[in-house]
Parts: C-alpha cells; structure tokens; sequence
C-alpha cells in the first residue's frame, strides 16, 4: 500500500513539475524552452505507463504487457534524445546518446518475449548512461541535479539487496521519495540558465 503511495506522489510530482514547465514556457519566461516542456513531459508519461504496466489487468496478460513495455522502451529512446536537446548538446552527442539507448531498449524489446520476460536492467542502464553524459555535460545546480539522480538509482540497487527493505519494498518507497526531490532538483535548475552543455 506504501508502494502505491509514494509512486502515485512521484507521478504528481512530476505532473506538477510538467504544468508548471509548460506555464513558465506560455508566459516567456526566461530559461525555459520547448525542448525542456518536452522531455518533462515524456518523463511524465513515461511513468504513468510505468504505473499501468505493473497493474494485475496488464501484468498478468503477454500481449499487453509486451505491448506497454515497447511503448516504454520507445519513450525512452525519445526522452533520451530530447533530454541532450534540452540541455543543447552537440549534434554528434545526441546522435550517439540516440544510438546507445536505441540499441540498450531495443535489445530489451526482443528479450521480452523469452520465457522470463526480459531483462529491464538494459532500459535502466540506458537511462543511468543518458544521466551521467549530462551530468558531465553540464555544470552547476543542473549537473548536481544529474548526480542525484544517478545516486538515487544507485541507492535503489544497495537498498534493494537488504532483506528487511526489499521484503516489504520500503527500498521502492526511499527510491521514489529520493526521486520527487532529484527530480524536484531538476526542475529547480532551469531558472539558473545552465541547462547548456559546456563541451564540445
């Protein structure tokens, strides 16, 4: 029941996070861009899906578990190339980032219909490689943003192997509170003009 609390809380958040993106964007104000309303947005969408999929009337069903997981797989693919947009990356980088999370998602995608249904470790690698490029694309409050996102992932995975976390999956609930506030961090960061790679 926790679980379900706190990843409905990290949904709104984000939700919350996307509108007012899009409002700061309709009004002109400064920093904010179409490229960054996107990727919020993707991000957003792409954890509701992440809510569904884990439902009993999808979970239980190959067919539409196979069918959302690939509408996962492919939003992420897009996030990660809007994400180097927004941060104003070159056109080299978004090209290879692109590729990179093309190639981890799309070997996830043909793992899924083996017998144990895949290995979604190849979706969560492509995004730890897309939050470490623009941590070390950027600078300041958003690079710092970029790091707590990638030790919040890291956090999950040590959480995760201990027993008392992981069997009643408080390791979940940290996670998705340790998130609202990278995420939180994330936004945040816009106003400070930095979200521009610093290299090449």
């Amino acid at each position: 029941m926790l679980n379900s609390i706190t990843n409905l809380m990290h949904a709104v958040a984000l939700t919350t996070y996307t509108i007012l993106i899009g409002r700061a964007l309709a009004l002109g104000e400064e920093h904010f861009t179409v490229w960054i309303f996107v990727t919020f947005f993707i991000v957003m969408i792409v954890k509701y899906l992440g809510m569904i999929v884990h439902l009993p009337v999808v979970d239980l069903h190959d067919r539409r578990h196979h069918t959302f997981w690939i509408a996962i797989s492919i939003a992420v693919i897009f996030m990660n190339a809007f994400t180097l947009l927004a941060i104003q990356a070159h056109v080299g980088i978004v090209i290879a980032g692109t590729a990179i999370t093309g190639g981890l998602c799309g070997y996830y995608m043909h793992t899924l219909f083996r017998p144990d249904r895949g290995n979604f470790a190849f979706v969560a690698l492509a995004m730890v490689i897309e939050y470490g490029l623009c941590a070390a694309l950027t600078t300041g409050p958003v690079r710092f943003a970029w790091v707590c996102l990638i030790a919040s992932n890291a956090l999950w995975v040590a959480l995760k192997q201990v027993k008392a976390l992981s069997e009643r999956k408080l390791h979940n609930d940290i996670y998705h509170l340790l998130l609202i506030g990278s995420s939180y961090l994330l936004y945040d960061s816009i106003t400070s003009g930095l979200w521009k790679a610093i290299w090449p």
